[in-house]
């Protein structure tokens, strides 16, 4: 049994009538109930002296919390009077603090039959619904509540929570718009209308809504940062380094800000900035690991080769716990065809965090250059056991075996199940094409080449796949203008070379 589900169903139980009971406690704040005089009766009705006599004993019991005698006693007073609400709202309440939801439903009914104005009585008709999960039904009565009472935010707010559990995700940011342009004061709601709108992908909306809260509380920090990373989503890095750059002015000493802004920077095209700024922060803070791990980034896309060593030296000697650092490293030596060191700096970074998955499929990946398969096939087998939905092992493993020529329907399964995971990637779709092409069904692996090609172009290996299927169909001169157009790519690969001279 999940240890999880192993608490006692009483204590729940109990839980969730104390909630009930603080509805009908708030409700009470709200219209105090009679003790001495007849208050909570209808002053212009006459009514039944016994009536009256068996309904104030009904509501000593529940000032008591006997709850079982005071429904006895209510019952009784209907008897003589069957046409007040007020004392059908009160039975009503004490079936419901009883636990006996239905029949406290059922008797509320009948009071608001008698007086569908008592908007109290309606309210927690509304709230036992929403408790209770009957969301239909709470959605039609809270909708009746704000009718009569527009300027109650608070229902507004009940009735956007039962949108949010009936799925009407539009119609409750409706309702949380409609909130904050009552009263500016509750950003709160426009912050739960953001949130939506981001849930369901509306990033302009999103966008818009924080746009708005910035205007209007200028000093908000987090504003400013949703706001940004919306516009990394949508892929707006401009704006997003315009937001940090305000937010540096609002809290110039906060430097996760500071760090954040680095971050950005060194993600836009202008390098010597983003250098510049991350250096400052470097000397300034030397003993933060982020603004090193920015400028390794940055380095390592200028392919400055040289600074990015020293600053990988440099960051482990003062990081020595952080992996980041080997892997960056390693991934330096491995673009140099330097496999040997850059597989120590992987056996590094694996002995700082043993379960780095990055470090451990760059090493499998290293380990396959050189053509330690034993190695390679024992780390990918490790990999996917351990994380059996992790994709890029799964494709690489598939394509180191199509590589190899080797156990191709085990890699076959394995890439249908990247692909299930991430259908759209191209390095899968060519894998999963190239390893058609060596089942011999080319028609087929073309499809998939070509697909492959339409979200990645200039990939001067899925160029030259698509030129070795064709060879294949007898269309050499369509094969050789693809392998032309990878070799532009790729000017020193020597196949391409040999398969344009043959």
């Amino acid at each position: 049994m999940n240890s999880n589900n192993s608490q006692h169903p009483g204590f729940i139980q109990s839980i969730y009538y104390f909630a009930l009971i603080a509805i009908l406690a708030q409700s009470c704040a709200i219209h105090p109930q009679p003790n001495d005089s007849f208050a909570g009766l209808d002053s212009s009705k006459t009514y039944d002296s016994k009536a009256i006599e068996y309904f104030m004993s009904g509501e000593n019991y529940t000032m008591q919390g006997d709850y079982a005698m005071a429904v006895l006693e209510y019952q009784d007073a209907l008897l003589f009077d069957n046409s007040s609400a007020t004392i059908y709202g009160a039975m009503a309440k004490a079936y419901i603090n009883l636990g006996k939801l239905e029949r406290g439903i059922d008797v509320l009914h009948k009071a608001l039959a008698i007086d569908p104005a008592d908007y109290e009585l309606r309210e927690i008709l509304a709230q036992v619904y929403f408790l209770s999960g009957n969301n239909k039904n709470a959605e039609v009565e809270y909708s009746n509540l704000i009718e009569a009472n527009p300027e109650d935010l608070e229902l507004r707010y009940q009735l956007a929570a039962i949108y949010l559990k009936n799925k009407k995700l539009d119609r409750a940011v409706e309702v949380y718009e409609s909130i904050y342009n009552s009263d500016k004061t509750h950003a709160k709601a426009l912050e739960k209308a953001a949130e939506i709108s981001l849930v369901r992908q509306q990033l302009d909306k999103a966008a818009s809504y924080y746009d708005t809260l910035i205007q209007a509380y200028p000093e908000t920090i987090d504003y400013y940062k949703y706001r940004a990373d919306i516009a990394l989503v949508g892929n707006n890095l401009s704006a997003a380094i315009s937001l940090y750059k305000t937010l540096i002015d609002l809290v110039p000493d906060d430097i996760e800000i500071a760090e954040r802004y680095g971050d950005l920077l060194a993600r836009s095209d202008d390098a010597q900035k983003a250098r510049d700024y991350l250096k400052k922060l470097i000397n300034d803070y030397p003993d933060r690991q982020s603004a090193y791990i920015s400028l390794t980034l940055l380095l390592g896309r200028n392919n400055e080769v040289d600074s990015l060593i020293v600053l990988t030296d440099r960051a482990m000697d003062r990081f020595p716990d952080q992996p980041y650092f080997p892997i960056m490293r390693a991934n330096l030596l491995s673009n140099q065809n330097n496999f040997d060191a850059a597989a120590q700096f992987l056996i590094r970074a694996l002995a700082i965090d043993p379960e780095n998955i990055q470090a451990k499929i760059l090493l499998s990946n290293t380990w396959e250059a050189q053509k330690k398969y034993s190695l390679s096939d024992s780390l990918y087998t490790q990999i996917i056991n351990d994380n059996p939905e992790n994709e890029i092992a799964l494709n690489n493993y598939a394509y180191s075996l199509a590589l190899r020529g080797e156990r191709l329907d085990e890699a076959m399964t394995m890439v249908d199940k990247a692909l299930k995971i991430d259908p759209e990637n191209a390095s899968y779709i060519d894998t999963k094409g190239w390893l058609l092409y060596l089942s011999g069904n080319y028609k087929e692996a073309k499809i998939y080449i070509e697909k492959a090609l339409a979200i990645n172009a200039t990939n001067a290996e899925v160029l030259e796949h698509l030129g070795d299927i064709l060879m294949k169909l007898n269309k050499p001169e369509d094969a050789r203008n693809y392998y032309r157009q990878a070799l532009e790519i790729d000017s020193d690969n020597e196949r391409l070379q040999n398969k344009l001279s043959d």
